[in-house]
């Protein structure tokens, strides 16, 4: 399944933008993987070193305050050597990069229960390099995706995801789209670590109020559908680790029983798994990028 989503025409900074992702993947497929791998690396740090997007970064360090100035100065300088090196695996095409699958027994249980699947996914590690491999394995394959802005892009990506078997569902027809994949025992993926404003519901992220989409926690409450979370982290040998989690909703008892207090609880249960992923490897998690704490903290440039 894949929802249509109208194409805005291309501005003339499109085209300069899409040119250079293509100059860029055409480089990063010629030499090999661990020399890719190393160059990412330091394009990384030279954008750690140029200040890109470092204003956010800091901002949501100092927000959590989960670390001091000097733990968290080599925990960001890491992060940026990351994305340069999870930024050059996906635009590599051919071998998938070597894996290991740990505790894959709790994703093919969630299958088994015939109630539709719901990925449950963050911006941690290589969440891309999840639908590569299950893309050609599983026949009902779906993620959820907001448009890019750059019309260009967004094609090359949609291409990308297709040639893999995935479907796309864009935003604006999410909660339809979902719930049509999981009627019929299909599979779904989504990215629930970002600011959703006053769409979301307040709750705990990493200590602090953030507000976090309710569409998954809504459907499994609706349909019984199962909730898997999964990450894909790159080790220092470029083995990627695939972890599995277990999600079972939170029985409600009581005055949980009310609907909106089940909904709460399932959120406040995966942003629980998701921060624990973070603060044990935050390096890993490139929502240090957003604006994840919007309206709790002022990103606004000052001076």
């Amino acid at each position: 399944m894949s929802d249509k989503n109208p194409k805005p025409k291309p501005k003339t900074s499109h085209y300069f933008e899409y040119a250079a992702l293509r100059v860029v993947e055409f480089a990063v497929n010629l030499v090999p993987r661990r020399l890719a791998l190393a160059l990412g690396g330091v394009v990384g740090r030279l954008l750690c070193l140029f200040g890109v997007h470092r204003r956010i970064v800091q901002k949501n360090f100092d927000h959590v305050g989960l670390w001091d100035k000097g733990k968290a100065e080599k925990i960001i300088r890491r992060l940026y050597r990351n994305m340069g090196r999870y930024a050059v695996d996906f635009l590599r095409r051919g071998r998938l990069p070597p894996y290991r699958l740990n505790r894959y027994e709790l994703y093919t249980g969630a299958r088994g229960k015939g109630k539709g699947t719901i990925i449950v996914l963050a911006h941690f590690g290589n969440w891309e390099l999840l639908a590569s491999i299950w893309g050609k394995q599983e026949s009902d394959l779906n993620v959820i995706a907001k448009p890019m802005s750059n019309p260009l892009v967004e094609g090359w990506l949609h291409k990308k995801r297709t040639a893999l078997g995935v479907s796309t569902i864009y935003t604006d027809s999410a909660l339809r789209g979902m719930l049509s994949v999981l009627k019929r025992n299909g599979i779904t993926a989504i990215l629930i670590d970002q600011n959703m404003g006053s769409m979301g519901t307040p709750v705990p992220f990493l200590g602090k109020t953030a507000s976090t989409v309710r569409t998954v926690a809504g459907l499994i409450r609706k349909t019984g559908a199962a909730a898997v979370p999964i990450y894909a982290i790159m080790g220092r040998d470029g083995v990627y680790d695939i972890d599995f989690f277990e999600a079972e909703p939170p029985e409600p008892r009581g005055a949980d029983a009310d609907p909106e207090a089940a909904i709460t609880a399932i959120q406040a249960q995966h942003n629980d798994i998701l921060s624990q992923w973070v603060m044990k490897r935050p390096e890993h998690w490139f929502g240090w990028f957003h604006r994840r704490f919007g309206g709790f903290v002022d990103y606004r440039k000052r001076g």
